[in-house]
């Protein structure tokens, strides 16, 4: 009774402190017309320049993911660039051999954009999204804050070619392919593969060079890949070597795609930390 009580009381909490970080802010949603970019801009109605944040999703492709975090973020005073990368018109069906250069365009695009304030740009993703988001946040410095769902610390093969899922200047990134059979539970392949620290340290991203604070969101129970045990790892890497911006690992019990009861807590985490960071 009394855990049921405290998650009441927290529920409660969180939606009060919701409510009041929105501060009536209505947003549009412009069409991005920029390269071969697939994305639309949530922009608030603001007199100043915003902060922007570049949202995409996992493996499930599209732009719904991004779109989800518009809807979710914008309200709150920031702009939100919802971007595909795979799976949608003009740019690879599948997630294998995607250009990490797309994204870096998706941060000149913002940076053009005369009502967005170029020296505050986050970024969100989820999964395999966040071997992205990571990817990119080390080769841009203009990255200033990241937040990270389900995370991995190390780039992975594609989809459906046995090459790298990502490539930067026409080159493959180290990656990892996953251990034993197709028969094999999925968390064990990833876990297999992880345990060749030769590989899994050449796989790595180099998050050193990250230029901001950092949330890692994981799964206690996570039924795909180990997304606990690779955000800590992340997290005591970076104290290593006494990263000089803030990382917070959250966990939750449970598995990879989290529960309706703690959706309102991680949402609120997320908006919280792009408003105090950019």
């Amino acid at each position: 009774m009394y855990k049921s009580i405290r998650f009441l009381l927290i529920t409660i909490a969180l939606l009060v402190i919701q409510n009041a970080l929105a501060d009536d802010a209505t947003y549009s949603i412009e069409k991005v017309t920029y390269k071969n970019l697939v994305a639309e801009l949530y922009l608030p109605k603001s007199t100043k320049a915003v902060p922007v944040v570049i949202a995409f999703g996992g493996s499930e492709g599209g732009i719904g993911t991004g779109k989800a975090n518009g809807e979710m973020i914008a309200p709150h005073g920031v702009a939100v660039l919802a971007l595909a990368y795979f799976d949608a018109p003009g740019i690879s069906k599948t997630l294998d051999q995607i250009p990490l250069e797309y994204f870096l365009d998706a941060i000149d695009y913002v940076t053009t954009h005369k009502k967005i304030n170029a020296n505050k740009i986050g970024v969100v993703a989820g999964s395999r999204g966040s071997e992205a988001a990571f990817l990119m946040a080390s080769l841009d410095k203009r990255i200033k804050s990241v937040v990270v769902t389900t995370p991995s610390k190390v780039a992975w093969y594609g989809m459906t070619k046995a090459r790298s899922a990502w490539t930067y200047q026409n080159r493959d990134i180290p990656a990892l392919s996953l251990g034993l059979s197709k028969e094999a539970k999925l968390i064990d392949r990833f876990s297999v593969a992880l345990n060749d620290e030769k590989k899994s340290n050449e796989a790595q991203f180099n998050f050193e060079e990250i230029n901001g604070p950092i949330l890692l969101i994981s799964a206690e129970h996570d039924q795909v890949w180990p997304s606990y045990k690779m955000s800590s790892d992340i997290k005591a890497y970076l104290e290593s070597l006494n990263f000089k911006h803030t990382v917070i690992h959250n966990a939750y019990k449970t598995g990879h795609g989290f529960s309706q009861e703690t959706a309102p807590e991680i949402k609120l985490s997320i908006i919280n930390h792009f408003i105090k960071t950019l």
